[in-house]
């Protein structure tokens, strides 16, 4: 029904009255087009503009997660990161590496151990979403049972200086 408000609205000028070019629209062509004004004027952020740099994670019963990015020198669109997740005392995966924003994805590629693991998540300006499945590498990065799968990152702050002191489990620093 709120599709159907957004697509009359679209086809409307100012008294209400539907415009012939805009009068065949499907709705999501209306929609399509109500977004873009959105981003043009500014009232819905552009999150392909919106720098992914700073700390994300959460605290929750039985477990934390860490991420933090920081800008990799002046190359724009890349960055450093650390990322951990913990599920009790034992349970975790842990590891940095150099990530490169393209579009809404986040390309996580790790370093030492986990050298083979790169993994494709979704950046939507306020958290970064891991995968549902990876591939079998990255299990080098985790405990017996830990996995980065299906891991939420919300962001906690836009900061780098911050980021850079987001500590992991241990109290080592997760981003370089």
């Amino acid at each position: 029904m709120a599709v159907i408000g957004v697509a009359a609205l679209a086809g409307c000028d100012g008294a209400g009255r539907v415009t012939a070019d805009r009068a065949d629209q499907t709705p999501t062509e209306a929609a399509s087009e109500l977004d873009a004004l959105a981003l043009e004027s500014g009232a819905l952020p552009d999150r392909a503009r919106i720098d992914p740099a700073g700390r994300y994670g959460r605290n929750y019963e039985g477990g934390r997660d860490r991420l933090c990015l920081v800008p990799d020198g002046n190359a724009r669109g890349r960055y450093l990161f650390g990322a951990e997740t913990r599920i009790g005392q034992d349970e975790y995966c842990r590891g940095r590496g150099h990530a490169k924003l393209s579009a809404d994805k986040l390309l996580l590629r790790f370093e030492d151990r986990g050298r083979d693991c790169l993994i494709i998540a979704r950046y939507d300006g306020d958290q970064i979403v891991m995968p549902g499945a990876l591939d079998v590498s990255c299990a080098q990065l985790c405990s017996s049972r830990g996995s980065f799968a299906g891991v939420s990152f919300p962001r906690v702050d836009r900061d780098p200086a911050q980021a850079r002191r987001l500590a992991a489990a241990d109290g080592t620093a997760l981003c370089r």
